[in-house]
């Protein structure tokens, strides 16, 4: 490593593709330019595992699943140890497996690494065991947590996430209703919280943008996108719905999904049950989603949470008519409403409506694509926030 450099850690559970995940790995490409950087991934899988940059050091922090350190302690009849195994096991069967339960496990495994780092991040911030293993098993003078979304936990799930989160040194939010709602729910200084927009590659985008895909477009109907992981707070699951209203209205649509997921068999019934085989098509996971948003007509994302949407963000740079929902609260960040797009409730009605008005006013629609793409969603100059950060004491 370069002794001259500041070197930081980052922690992500695995390189599957993801948004968060490939915002992890531009940020680490501006990172490179600065510090020496470590990633630890708690699963060494991934697509995206080639496009760690060169010179990242991964290492690998797969922890031993409980039964294995229970049969360990059985063996060397470590009584004491046998005695908080059965705890541990008892709150998980009863249901109890909270923060403070799992804070167990993690306390049953050494240092992640030999080295202390000047900074380290669990980027995936919302995620309690990430958090433990960064305040327990990472030895760094500074640590962070990086929030994409909105808090999902109960309130009695908050407070016990609260107290691990006070002992973290700064927050950074990928929108400015993030870290509102989030400070809502967490009781943490204010002045440790920033907004950190996530950085995208915009000539890569462009330039990725003229491959060919792997399928044509019927150009005599409206081609509808959407890119992203298949699960529940996607809103992938009003497509069908939505596409059947649309074809009963009269309008001959093709709705495409590109992305994976646990939600995908229920997403399979669903277009059985609205008949719409032909006119919602599952692309799975694509490695360059770029040329399917260039071709498109309408983008659309109708999760009913999102804390700064990345594919609008690229779905923008390559001039899209795009519909966004408003519970999700960072989409305010990046879609003017009836100025360059459009946000809506996250219900069928109110998606079907959206996407009705794009497809009969064409003119709306051009209007929308001019003006997004003037917005800039680079985000430039956000790696200097870190940067300032990183380098100031205490």
């Amino acid at each position: 490593m370069n002794m001259g450099k500041k070197k930081v850690a980052i922690l992500l559970p695995w390189l599957k593709m993801g948004g968060t995940n490939k915002v992890a790995l531009r940020f680490i490409r501006q990172l490179v330019d600065f510090s020496d950087v470590t990633l630890i991934l708690s699963q060494n899988i991934g697509e995206l595992r080639s496009e760690v940059p060169d010179g990242v050091n991964i290492i690998i922090d797969e922890m031993k699943p409980f039964k294995e350190i229970f049969q360990e302690d059985i063996k060397k009849f470590k009584v004491i140890h046998i005695i908080k195994d059965l705890i541990y096991y008892a709150r998980v069967k009863m249901g109890k497996d909270s923060i403070d339960n799992y804070k167990y496990l993690v306390g049953r495994h050494g240092f992640i690494s030999n080295d202390s780092f000047d900074c380290a991040i669990s980027y995936h911030g919302q995620s309690p065991e990430r958090l433990l293993n960064l305040i327990y098993r990472v030895n760094a003078d500074k640590k962070v947590a990086w929030i994409h979304g909105k808090i999902s936990f109960t309130q009695d799930e908050c407070l016990r996430m609260e107290k691990y989160y006070r002992r973290l040194d700064h927050f950074y939010f990928v929108s400015g209703p993030t870290m509102e709602a989030f400070i809502e729910k967490i009781n943490v200084n204010p002045a440790k919280c920033t907004v950190y927009y996530n950085p995208l590659d915009k000539n890569e985008i462009l330039q990725m943008s003229d491959d060919s895909m792997d399928l044509e477009f019927n150009k005599n109907v409206i081609n509808i996108l959407t890119v992203g992981r298949i699960s529940s707070e996607k809103g992938q699951d009003m497509v069908p719905a939505i596409t059947r209203r649309l074809l009963d209205n009269g309008f001959n649509i093709c709705w495409y999904l590109i992305g994976d997921g646990g939600m995908r068999p229920e997403i399979e019934k669903l277009i059985v049950k609205y008949n719409v085989q032909n006119n919602v098509i599952l692309l799975g996971t694509k490695t360059n989603p770029y040329c399917f948003m260039k071709n498109c007509d309408i983008y659309v994302q109708p999760s009913y949470t999102e804390g700064y949407s990345t594919t609008i963000c690229e779905a923008a740079i390559l001039g899209k008519a795009i519909i966004g929902t408003s519970p999700s609260g960072g989409i305010k960040d990046q879609i003017t409403d009836g100025n360059d797009g459009l946000i809506v409730d996250a219900t069928i009605n109110s998606l079907t409506n959206a996407v009705m008005k794009l497809i009969e006013n064409e003119e709306l629609r051009h209007t929308f694509e001019r003006n997004i793409i003037k917005k800039n969603f680079s985000g430039d100059g956000e790696i200097k926030k870190f940067i300032s950060f990183l380098n100031t004491d205490g």
